[in-house]
């Protein structure tokens, strides 16, 4: 059970990072990295559970993407400056890849899985009438 909810949390937070950088489906890294978590919710069982967390964190990470330009825009009106902030890896370490960058993305935003995808899970475990007198 501990797995699946990792992987679901995995794909959740790479779909979200695919749909916040505007990144193709298309590429190869991103194209690999999703069939390594779509093979392994193969072999839990929970395959459109994972599926279905991804394209979430992909509308999801869109949409953050899409309030954020439009915050951008508005700044350049008002002239307000936002922080950006810092991260663990040099700039010049793996540049141009793409899992240095969602390694990086990981490090500086906190993604958590929305509650309808947890209450998912719930449904996953067996019911405790099940296990009375074990």
């Amino acid at each position: 059970m501990e797995d699946v909810k990792k992987l679901v949390q995995e794909a959740y937070k790479f779909g979200y990072f695919v749909g916040y950088k505007g990144h193709s489906e298309w590429a190869e890294w991103v194209r690999e990295r999703r069939e390594r978590l779509y093979a392994r919710a193969q072999e839990l069982g929970v395959y459109e559970l994972v599926k279905n967390a991804y394209n979430r964190g992909k509308a999801d990470g869109a949409k953050k993407r899409e309030e954020e330009i439009r915050k951008g825009l508005e700044k350049e009106t008002t002239g307000e400056e936002r922080p950006r902030p810092k991260t663990a890896l040099p700039e010049s370490e793996g540049e141009g890849t793409g899992e240095v960058e969602f390694a990086r993305f990981l490090e500086t935003t906190r993604l958590f899985l929305p509650p309808d995808l947890l209450d998912t899970l719930k449904h996953l475990k067996p019911p405790k009438m099940l296990h009375i007198g074990r």
